[in-house]
């Protein structure tokens, strides 16, 4: 079955269920993968240059600064092709929780949030903000639609 429920994220939705009145058991045996979705602004091609942020900036990310130093920021300068806005087009931030022994589990148990994302993320899952980072890394999208569009 695939359903929408709006929530801010993948282990959120696991909650959502329950509070729904979904009794957890049904929740964990039936449910096999949750995925949340995010949007976010492209940087334009046409205009993508080298940008360097300031410590401040970076924190916002929640991340170590340090870590961050060393990347290769871009943005759009703004042109013709982008409207001046540095951005064009679209690209997802995704975060696909596939529910493992233990978060079934956790979900039995009755876990919270916290838990079951702490799991997931054990379990191999990248939250939308860690997705976000790499699409930063490569270039595709700016630290700042990645802030806006994710929690932290």
């Amino acid at each position: 079955m695939l359903s929408t429920l709006h929530t801010n994220d993948a282990p959120s939705t696991i909650t959502r269920m329950i509070d729904m009145g979904i009794e957890a058991f049904n929740v964990a045996s039936a449910v096999n993968l949750v995925v949340a979705q995010r949007l976010v602004r492209r940087i334009c091609k046409d205009c993508k240059t080298p940008h360097k942020y300031r410590d401040d900036e970076l924190q916002s990310l929640g991340t170590e600064i340090e870590s961050l130093r060393g990347l290769p920021f871009m943005k759009g300068a703004g042109c013709d092709t982008c409207t001046g806005t540095g951005y064009k087009g679209r690209a997802g931030l995704y975060e696909v929780m596939a529910l493992s022994p233990e978060l079934r589990r956790l979900i039995l148990r009755g876990g919270s949030v916290a838990e079951l994302r702490d799991q997931a993320v054990s379990d191999g899952m990248l939250t939308l903000r860690m997705d976000g980072m790499k699409k930063i890394e490569r270039g595709v999208t700016t630290l700042e639609e990645v802030v806006k569009e994710t929690a932290g």
